[in-house]
């Protein structure tokens, strides 16, 4: 799950057939919503069985993940181009990697994370990113 990052932007989209490192999937069975991305997160991460399943409490134990850190991290994670993706949810997820990634940036610990699939498919036109990087314009 974490490796040692080569590039600065703190979330970049990669088109999914370049993915060549094992990721954590975002969706399942074709969908990809709040629920599915908070057992993504719980999954990768070992999330602890008090987790309450919601953006707080995932925010909260990421930030006791980054605090563990000991050098840079790579987080990548994939969304099948063909998964129906609520845009909401997927915009509060990326919220969320934002904002831990500002948290690690402000203790001088670089995580990155890198996203595999189709960014426009997956609604991120929409929501004010670019295919290049997700950062708001």
């Amino acid at each position: 799950m974490t490796t040692t990052p080569e590039q600065s932007a703190p979330i970049t989209w990669q088109p999914r057939h370049q993915l060549d490192q094992p990721a954590v999937a975002l969706d399942a069975n074709g969908r990809l919503n709040k629920s599915i991305l908070l057992q993504a997160l719980c999954g990768a991460f070992n999330f602890p069985d008090y987790f309450g399943d919601n953006w707080d409490a995932a925010y909260d134990l990421l930030l006791d993940h980054v605090d563990q850190l000991s050098e840079p991290a790579l987080w990548r994670f994939s969304i099948e181009d063909a998964s129906e993706v609520d845009e909401a949810d997927l915009a509060d997820w990326i919220q969320l990697m934002m904002d831990v990634c500002t948290y690690a940036n402000a203790r001088e610990i670089q995580v990155r994370v890198e996203i595999y699939g189709d960014a426009l498919a997956c609604g991120v036109g929409s929501l004010g990113f670019t295919t290049d990087s997700p950062e708001r314009q």
